[in-house]
């Protein structure tokens, strides 16, 4: 875009506007028809602002998507407008209109009332003097504050972009959550045979969801194949409903044909473009796949939220097919052990020695860890304990780790992190369940790790000198209580031989027969004898001391740890 000349929005310039969009008449209330566009309200009395706004942007394009604008002119056409279009994604809004705090008003009504927190809201004023930008950005839930006379239209453009962006990651965190949700509330009833058809249509829903596509076209297809070389289609939505039942060969064109053929093949999900394949492993003759064509290229995060969604759904729909219910709990457990990494040679390259393990006390639990790298040098590390048990623990252990999972690509910052997923574990939690998290992020360069406690059990630091000391700072609320919450973000820096070992309380609360507690002392007395032992060495000798101990008990919760040595 080309540099142009301060453009003032003050009621003179704009005046000066009134004829350059001869076509359009002054006060309509609308918006241009179209679809796949992002949708961007401009709310304002004075017409010239709509003129210059509209004359700024016209030619902008994000995502390969344009504006459609949809135009208000006081703030009750606001409040009409945002109602009838709540996938409008930016509102530029003005403060006096009708009253002197219309657009303020307007603030409470979309927040409050209709309960939208996606939408970006930018309020613009012309007279800063009657809403000071501090008391309104602390009382009123507004994403920038600008005044019309900074807003030059390199400025203008530059702050839309950034305001699209928060958009769809917002989005694309909320489809997330929301997909997931769907396949749990289903999963009571799915082991009936009936529940077959509403299974595959939540599996086609969900991936709408993750992929962000409940607002653009999209079209889905679930589908069977055997070692035959036949792949059926067993249902479709969008341009594939009409084709239940029949042969894929002669539904899909050659390049949709040829991505199904391949991951077939291969064995695995497969990218293309606008296209994904996802594959599930079914019986040892059988398989299944999920074909979805978007109008959008599909890019790394709908890569990541798909794989982490495909992830031993084939078992849980295999069980479906058998109609089995007393598997369904062996295949919860399956499912839940199914979505702990348990590569950890990926982590030795890069310095860093690292080991897991996790027992439920029941078939499924509520205890979780987990470990990626969210870059070539930065390795996000997480443990978490679900306050219940059973499969709504494992329920919500899963919601929680998908979360953290998918907003660590947006944020680096732990601290953040906690607080958005806490966020988002608050909305709709009808039975109260929290989660205690430690999640943390090292430089495997450096050593240096930054870290958050949501409310768990802190880890210990054992150094390659013989020191061992638990890491109490930075603790807070578990996730999930309290909304709104503030998780604080502090470091530590790891030297060469130092480990770092995180558990569950389920390790130092395990009883013997006489009911006595396994404690801290007793573990870190066994940490410190295993100093400057490997990570796996140190968690198979606690997993060790803890039968010992417990001998003839019963194991009471979920024992989880996570070890890992820094070796550079």
């Amino acid at each position: 875009m080309e540099d142009t000349p301060n453009i003032n929005l003050s009621p003179a310039a704009s005046d000066d506007l009134d004829d350059l969009f001869i076509d359009e008449e002054e006060g309509d209330t609308g918006t241009v028809k179209s679809r796949g566009k992002w949708k961007v309200m401009i709310v304002d009395d004075e017409p010239g602002v709509h003129d210059v706004t509209l004359l700024s942007l016209s030619d902008l394009v994000f995502d390969n998507k344009e504006i459609d604008f949809l135009q208000a002119h006081s703030g009750t056409e606001a409040k009409a407008l945002i109602e009838a279009h709540p996938d409008c994604c930016i509102i530029l809004l003005d403060v006096v209109m009708e009253t002197d705090d219309a657009g303020l008003q307007v603030v409470r009504y979309i927040r409050d009332e209709l309960k939208n927190n996606l939408v970006r809201i930018i309020l613009r004023t012309g007279q800063p003097g009657q809403a000071p930008e501090d008391k309104v950005i602390l009382q009123y839930e507004i994403n920038d504050y600008k005044s019309k006379n900074e807003l030059t239209k390199q400025k203008l453009f530059t702050t839309i972009i950034a305001a699209l962006r928060d958009y769809r990651n917002l989005v694309t965190i909320d489809g997330t959550k929301r997909g997931l949700e769907q396949i749990i509330n289903a999963f009571p009833s799915m082991f009936e045979v009936q529940s077959m058809e509403d299974f595959i249509s939540g599996i086609l829903t969900q991936l709408s969801s993750l992929l962000g596509c409940e607002s653009c076209q999209l079209d889905s297809s679930f589908l069977t194949g055997s070692s035959s070389g036949n792949i059926t289609i067993v249902r479709g939505t969008g341009i594939y409903g009409q084709y239940n039942g029949q042969l894929a060969g002669t539904v899909y064109d050659s390049e949709a044909l040829e991505l199904l053929l391949s991951a077939a093949t291969q064995q695995k999900s497969l990218f293309a473009g606008n296209s994904c394949a996802v594959y599930f492993k079914n019986k040892t003759n059988h398989y299944n796949m999920v074909y979805v064509n978007s109008n959008r290229q599909l890019n790394e995060i709908d890569k990541n939220l798909v794989e982490i969604f495909c992830n031993n759904i084939s078992m849980a729909f295999e069980n479906i097919e058998k109609h089995k219910i007393q598997q369904s709990m062996k295949l919860a457990k399956d499912i839940q052990m199914g979505m702990l990494p348990v590569n950890f040679s990926d982590t030795s390259s890069r310095g860093i020695d690292l080991y897991a393990f996790m027992r439920p006390a029941k078939e499924v639990g509520g205890d979780l860890y987990d470990f990626f790298f969210i870059d070539d040098t930065h390795l996000c590390f997480v443990i978490g304990d679900v306050a219940d048990k059973g499969v709504p623990a494992a329920f919500f252990m899963a919601v929680t780790k998908t979360l953290i999972r998918v907003i660590s690509k947006l944020y680096t910052g732990p601290g953040e992190i906690l607080r958005i997923v806490n966020d988002d574990l608050c909305k709709d939690n009808e039975k109260s369940m929290f989660v205690t998290v430690f999640l943390g992020i090292i430089d495997t360069t450096t050593g240096m790790c930054l870290f958050s406690n949501g409310g768990h059990n802190p880890p210990y630091i054992i150094r390659s000198t013989g020191e061992i000391k638990a890491l109490v700072k930075g603790s807070t609320i578990p996730l999930g209580l309290v909304e709104e919450s503030e998780f604080k973000s502090d470091e530590f820096t790891l030297s060469q031989g130092d480990t770092l070992f995180l558990f569950t309380d389920g390790v130092t609360e395990a009883m013997d027969q006489q009911g006595q507690l396994f404690d801290e002392d007793r573990l870190e007395q066994l940490l410190r004898e295993n100093r400057g032992r490997a990570s796996k060495e140190i968690i198979d000798n606690t997993v060790s001391a803890l039968a010992d101990f417990t001998i003839g008990a019963e194991q009471s919760d979920d024992i989880t740890m996570l070890c890992f040595n820094w070796k550079r």
